[in-house]
């Protein structure tokens, strides 16, 4: 993507889609719901502290590099929005 105001564009929407979903996690488990360790539980997995989503979009497109991801942070305010490059560094 060569045309920065399109780049702005895509990163403006990918990053509202990520806010719009972490939204809707904060406010389930206000509820005393957690749908994430839930379908850990189900899945016999680890329970998780990020989500992001893979490298292939829906439809058959590939992501950009960088990106946004969840991370739960549930002592301080539940689940954020990161850069996913950001948080690769964190990790390591």
């Amino acid at each position: 993507m060569t045309d920065p105001t399109a780049a702005r564009m895509y990163d403006a929407v990918e990053y509202g889609l990520w806010r719009d979903l972490a939204d809707a996690l904060n406010r389930i488990e206000e509820y005393g719901l957690d749908p994430v360790a839930y379908l850990c539980e189900q899945l016999d997995a680890k329970p998780v502290q990020a989500i992001t989503a893979g490298d292939v979009v829906h439809g058959g497109g590939v992501r950009r590099p960088g990106g946004y991801l969840l991370r739960n942070q549930s002592s301080k305010c539940g689940w954020t929005v990161q850069e996913r490059a950001g948080a690769e560094e964190s990790a390591s």
